[in-house]
């Protein structure tokens, strides 16, 4: 609860760094548009599997360079989250 607390007002003074402020505002901007964010992880998740070249692990990836800078980033291996979830539900405890 401090944490966030502390990251809002971050944010609210603007003292984030300004590429995390545009990319908060675009997930934003494509969270109110389900369609789009669809299609975007779609794509998304196909370009990360692409860039990984049949290797199991990211070791460098775009817009993650601070990320990758120190760890690997596993390779996309199915669809997206969303396509999951919505998916046919067939592991064990489904139907709860």
């Amino acid at each position: 609860k401090m944490m966030r607390h502390w990251r809002e007002r971050e944010f609210e003074k603007g003292l984030s760094p300004s590429a995390a402020r545009r990319g908060l505002a675009l997930w934003r901007w494509l969270g109110e548009r389900p369609m789009l964010y669809a299609l975007a992880t779609w794509f998304s998740a196909r370009g990360l599997r692409f860039w990984a070249a049949g290797s199991p692990r990211l070791s460098h990836m775009p817009l993650g360079e601070g990320w990758t800078r120190h760890r690997d980033f596993p390779r996309p291996e199915g669809g997206t989250f969303q396509a999951q979830w919505t998916g046919p539900r067939t592991h064990p405890g489904a139907d709860r």
